[in-house]
């Protein structure tokens, strides 16, 4: 049944207490709940006063699939055997045939996990966005030639060095079994080197897992912000390079975890790679139901951002006008676009796609929002979608490289005034408590010879600005041992 909302901001509470199981929540054309309800249900909407319709009388065990009117296609001859119960400028809503094989892609979704309506806690935006010397920092040691390295390597152009032997990953299909497996090792171990706390959520034991990478913050109060990216890919069978979906945000959010990483913030952030993407969403799903109720403030989800056939250069940042917070965080990627001059052209949605991992966490309530290349045409701006999107023919070959730089730039920037990155650690103060010690100088020590463009290099140890880092830099932080803040 379709449950009618008074307004956007309606409170949803009372519902989460009644007989039913929500399954999804839609801003437009008019705010709606999909819910599955039996009589009990029908009876308690009835007296409670909400308007409803029944769109299935027989929902029994069928299966339900949303397709999104606004994309480039909505595909509607993948549910020719189905039965459409709805349509609207916005979504459509098919039945599958009880034989019928579920198509998951950016266009349609499946509607199979249940929602949670009772709202979290509300934590405060983030501030607004004015330019910071160190986000600047941050953001120009985006380097393309390492982002290219990372991507030829992640879809099989040339062999990655996992596990310490050469190895050609040929897809990164869940159901691929070796060559996904290997990527996620390639993940974990590209994720360890850089000092994070990495762990691995396994949310299906006959499928490949999650990976987690850790920076605790330096304020507890300040909560989680999660940097996220899908890992796996399509097609199911043969070769599958997935270099833009997605392996682009994948290769992005690892690019972002080696920057970011000696940096300090006020909350814990995490670099999140889910695997599950393709089939529906399932290794976010199980994720998002795992920290439901931790205190995460905010994701930033990156899902195809290397392709722009016509140099825009448009995008779309994809959020949910109901989930509270999900639009501010879509506005700070918009104002940091804006204030650290960044050529996109960024396009917010207040009632995004939900055909990505950023909607599993819309259906805990934490906001969310999602990154992605041009998909939605508005006039006179016409959708540009991925040419071979879903095929063997998804290469590093057709990425836009400007575009791709520009992407990884701006979600860098987002993520990091997301999180409160501090600039009020002494520049000798490494780890930032308050005093410059021996682990501080090790920590210098260990990035020796590191030079710009390589994972270990960082501008937060080149204290020459140099470009490498030499016994000049780890002289420097020696000279200031014994510093103790605020002195």
């Amino acid at each position: 049944m379709r449950i009618w909302l008074a307004a956007p901001e309606a409170d949803t509470a009372p519902l989460a207490h009644a007989p039913l199981t929500p399954l999804t929540r839609e801003p437009l054309p008019q705010p709606y709940i999909l819910a599955r309800a039996d009589d009990a249900g029908l009876a308690w909407l009835s007296v409670h006063g909400f308007a409803a319709e029944i769109l299935d009388p027989d929902a029994g065990a069928a299966r339900y699939m949303m397709v999104d009117m606004t994309g480039p296609a909505a595909h509607d001859e993948l549910f020719a055997s189905g039965r459409l119960l709805y349509a609207d400028e916005s979504r459509a809503l098919w039945r599958l045939a009880a034989s019928a094989e579920v198509h998951v892609s950016h266009h349609a979704w499946p509607l199979d996990t249940p929602i949670r309506l009772l709202p979290r806690a509300g934590a405060p935006p983030p501030a607004a966005v004015t330019p910071l010397p160190l986000v600047q920092e941050m953001i120009d040691q985006v380097n393309l030639p390492r982002l290219l390295t990372t991507a030829n390597e992640l879809s099989g152009q040339t062999s990655a060095l996992i596990n310490g032997q050469p190895y050609t990953i040929t897809s990164r299909n869940s159901l691929s079994g070796a060559p996904v497996t290997q990527a996620v090792a390639y993940m974990v171990e590209r994720m360890q080197r850089l000092g994070l706390t990495v762990t691995t959520h396994t949310w299906n034991a006959s499928r490949p897992p999650n990976v987690i990478a850790e920076k605790p913050g330096l304020n507890l109060g300040a909560g989680i912000y999660i940097l996220c990216a899908h890992l796996d890919d399509m097609p199911s069978s043969g070769l599958a390079p997935g270099a833009d979906d997605n392996g682009s945000g994948s290769i992005a959010v690892l690019h972002a975890a080696e920057i970011l990483a000696p940096y300090h913030f006020d909350a814990t952030v995490r670099f999140v790679l889910f695997t599950g993407e393709e089939q529906g969403l399932y290794g976010s799903a199980a994720y998002a139901q795992l920290v439901q109720n931790q205190d995460v403030r905010g994701v930033l989800n990156m899902d195809m951002i290397a392709w722009d056939s016509t140099g825009g250069p448009n995008m779309d940042l994809h959020a949910n006008s109901s989930i509270a917070g999900s639009m501010a965080l879509a506005q700070v990627f918009a104002d940091v676009v804006s204030a650290y001059g960044i050529n996109l052209t960024p396009a917010i949605y207040s009632n995004g796609s939900s055909a990505s991992d950023h909607a599993s966490f819309w259906n805990v309530g934490i906001p969310a929002f999602l990154v992605i290349e041009n998909y939605r045409s508005d006039p006179p701006v016409a959708a540009d979608f991925n040419a071979y999107y879903h095929t063997s023919n998804d290469r590093t070959a057709y990425y836009n490289q400007t575009f791709l730089t520009d992407m990884t730039k701006a979600s860098l920037g987002t993520f990091a005034h997301m999180a409160g990155v501090r600039a009020d650690c002494y520049w000798a103060d490494l780890n930032c408590d308050s005093m410059v010690t021996t682990l501080d100088i090790t920590t210098i020590a260990g990035h020796w010879r590191a030079s710009q463009g390589q994972w270990n290099y960082s501008r937060a140890y080149d204290m020459d600005n140099d470009g490498e880092i030499t016994v000049a830099d780890i002289q420097r932080v020696s000279a200031a041992w014994g510093w103790i803040g605020p002195g």
